[in-house]
Order: C-alpha cells, then sequence, then structure tokens
C-alpha cells in the first residue's frame, strides 16, 4: 500500500532554494562601456562597436542552406598534391608528413 501512495505524490525535489531569483541580480551594477579596470591607453586603440547593420549581398535560399558554389573559399576542400596522393594510393605507410 504505502508504494502506491509514494507514486501518486507531487514530486518534491531535495534541494531547496531560498527566495526567488529576482533578487540574484538585484544589486549587480550593469555598465556600459569598457571594462573598469582598462588601462587609459588602453581604450583610445580599441575599435568601437558599430551599432548599424551590415548590408548582406548574400542572398540564402528559404531553406537556410548555402549552394557549394556560395560558400567562401576558406572552406571548400583544397586540392590534393601529388605527394598526398601517392600517399593515399601506397595505404600510406611509406611517407612520413
Amino acid at each position: 500500500m504505502q508504494a502506491s501512495v509514494s507514486l501518486r505524490a507531487a514530486h518534491r525535489p531535495l534541494i531547496r532554494f531560498i527566495g526567488s531569483r529576482k533578487k540574484l541580480w538585484q544589486d549587480v551594477t550593469h555598465h556600459n562601456g569598457p571594462h573598469p579596470l582598462t588601462p587609459p591607453n588602453l581604450e583610445k586603440h580599441v575599435a568601437k562597436p558599430d551599432l548599424t547593420p551590415a548590408p548582406s549581398a548574400v542572398t540564402h535560399s528559404t531553406s537556410g542552406a548555402m549552394e557549394y558554389g556560395q560558400i567562401p573559399a576558406r572552406y571548400r576542400r583544397s586540392l590534393l598534391t601529388d605527394a598526398e596522393m601517392e600517399a593515399i594510393e601506397s595505404g600510406g605507410a611509406t611517407m612520413i608528413f
């Protein structure tokens, strides 16, 4: 009988939090600008954030995927050299990179 009573009871976590979460960040002051401990000579060398959105030159399809020809060159596969092709064909055991 006791097992069925415990199954019907609402879940009660073992950890208990005191107070609401709203009060956690109540006393924290949020600041805008550089960090308060930033050296003064560093502030003139740091770029200011640009708040205007950059115009998008690439048109994406509605599915969110890009065509293979639209990806930047740094993400494309590089061409294999003759030494790499030889290492692949031989199983890789003959050449040390």
